[in-house]
């Protein structure tokens, strides 16, 4: 090594790389949809626990070299305890003890001459999922954006335009089709439909999804098109995300909104393919893990040790997901807060229930649950949750009821300002998943699936096409028409179809 590259004496690495594995192995699992920059700060929190540890250990063994060999298997249990089961971990935590009372007894040398042998090991197994990324990324023909997609939507000059309201645009996830869940879920419509229906809202009866995936639909939804015209598909079986992010982070609803001047507000939900670019002001709390995040903590430490605790091992990230779901619901009246009075505003809030993880129960209290922490849907989460659909449908009832209790709670406080219009148009981008089977579309229920709540709230006087059986897709050439005075053409009312494993091979559904 060129002497100005020499790593200082009794300078470390491999607890530093030890935190990076759990972060690296779910990159190499995910890339396809997760961005490399999330990595970022979880690396950075881990870093920041491997010193407090480190600095703990020099402490007690006096060196850097020593605490380090001592707290490395310490470390791998607090990054991937849960990973590596409750035998394995235990048996780390035996050897951390063992080995901490040897050293302390009688110093050696060997910790020293082993660090860089361990450097470069680690360093090995950090770069390796990364180098299998690269690998199947480059095997990979990913689609791209379309020249629809560059296109701007045809709007009038915004000096034209007479009435701005404010638009809300809240896609409650999983939220289905009242006609559906009101008849096949234990829900009344009386904790589903009329809540809303009472405020003065549109509620259809029958509207559907164009596709089965938040990432399908919702990049349908904001770029007025379907997929076969937004993207450039070379090759289907391409499993690559990252151009449905694309379409949703710089989609074509939005650019429109803003050229007649409005300022754009978003509550993002974790999920890396429904951010928006370019936003004037992005709302969430202190607290706001991303999905990588999410995924890192069901791999470490805590749960193993909260069953120790008489808690579900899933419990910390219960409450996170909690306190993102109330801060959307209690922010949103104050989403205006510092714009202009005379700025309209467009407010998209990605609102990630009643969508799994079922985390409140029909009260707004914490939902028990001794499973793992997943977004799983469909099959994916029976296979987690075991086979009973009823339970299913149970725990989605529940929380879709606290869903449209918050939502009324907050539609309430937004309308109370009298001195602005409103449009609020809740929606969901697709239904429920009891009868869902990823990789089966013949034997999924395409009804509980396609079939998505979709209500609106408009400004008195305000004449808006809306009709029963009108897809997602429709939803802004509606808007548009309706305030801005477009005569955009409406899209087929049309539903394909796709596998998890294969979200570009489109399979058409009868209507």
């Amino acid at each position: 090594m060129a002497r100005g590259l020499r790593l200082p004496s009794g300078a470390v690495l491999y607890p530093f790389l030890l935190a990076l594995l759990p972060a690296v192995h779910f990159y190499e699992a995910n890339f396809r949809i997760v961005p490399f920059g999330d990595l970022v700060r979880p690396a950075l929190l881990g870093w920041v626990v491997v010193a407090l540890v480190l600095a703990l250990g020099r402490l007690a063994w006096r060196d850097t070299p020593t605490a380090a060999a001592v707290t490395a298997p310490l470390l791998a249990v607090i990054f991937e305890g849960a990973d590596m089961g409750p035998w394995v971990s235990l048996l780390a935590l035996v050897a951390a003890v063992v080995l901490g009372v040897l050293l302390r007894r009688r110093p050696a040398a060997w910790p020293r001459l082993a660090v860089r042998p361990l450097d470069a090991a680690v360093l090995v197994l950090v770069l390796l999922p990364l180098v299998g990324a690269g690998l199947a990324a480059r095997r990979d023909t990913p689609p791209e954006t379309s020249d629809l997609f560059a296109a701007d939507v045809p709007m009038p000059e915004a000096a034209a335009v007479e009435r701005r309201p404010d638009i809300y645009f809240l896609l409650v996830d999983g939220l289905g089709q009242p006609a559906f869940v009101e008849e096949n879920f234990p829900v009344r419509p009386s904790e589903y439909s009329l809540p809303l229906a009472r405020r003065g809202f549109t509620v259809l009866r029958h509207s559907t999804a164009n596709y089965p995936q938040t990432a399908l639909s919702t990049a349908a939804t904001l770029n007025l098109g379907l997929l076969d015209d937004l993207l450039e598909i070379p090759a289907p079986e391409s499993r690559d995300r990252h151009a449905l992010a694309d379409l949703i982070a710089g989609s074509r609803a939005v650019r429109a909104l803003q050229d007649v001047g409005y300022a754009v507000v978003t509550y993002p939900s974790g999920y890396p393919l429904t951010r928006l670019d370019g936003a004037d002001a992005r709302r969430r709390p202190l607290l706001n893990p991303t999905f990588v995040e999410y995924y890192l903590l069901e791999d470490g430490f805590l749960p193993l040790l909260l069953p120790l605790l008489g808690r579900g091992p899933a419990d910390v990230s219960f409450a996170l997901r909690r306190g993102r779901l109330d801060f959307i619901f209690d922010d949103l009246p104050q989403a205006r807060q510092g714009l202009a009075t005379d700025t309209p505003a467009f407010v998209f809030a990605h609102i990630l229930a009643p969508h799994p993880p079922f985390v409140f129960d029909r009260q707004g209290g914490p939902a028990p649950s001794r499973s793992p922490f997943a977004f799983a849907d469909g099959d994916h989460w029976l296979n987690l949750h075991g086979p009973d659909d009823t339970s299913y449908r149970r725990r989605y009832a529940d929380q879709a009821v606290w869903v449209m209790h918050r939502l009324a709670g907050a539609i309430d406080a937004i309308t109370a300002d009298t001195t602005r219009e409103h449009v609020i148009i809740v929606q969901g981008d697709h239904g429920p998943g009891s009868g869902l089977r990823w990789e089966q579309p013949l034997e999924t229920d395409h009804d509980e699936r396609f079939g998505i709540f979709n209500a609106w709230f408009v400004p008195a006087g305000t004449e808006v096409g809306l009709y029963e059986g009108m897809t997602a897709v429709n939803t802004f050439p509606v808007l548009f028409n309706a305030l801005f005075g477009t005569r955009i053409a409406l899209q087929p009312d049309d539903h394909w179809f796709a596998r998890m494993s294969q979200p570009y091979i489109f399979f058409p559904v009868g209507r």
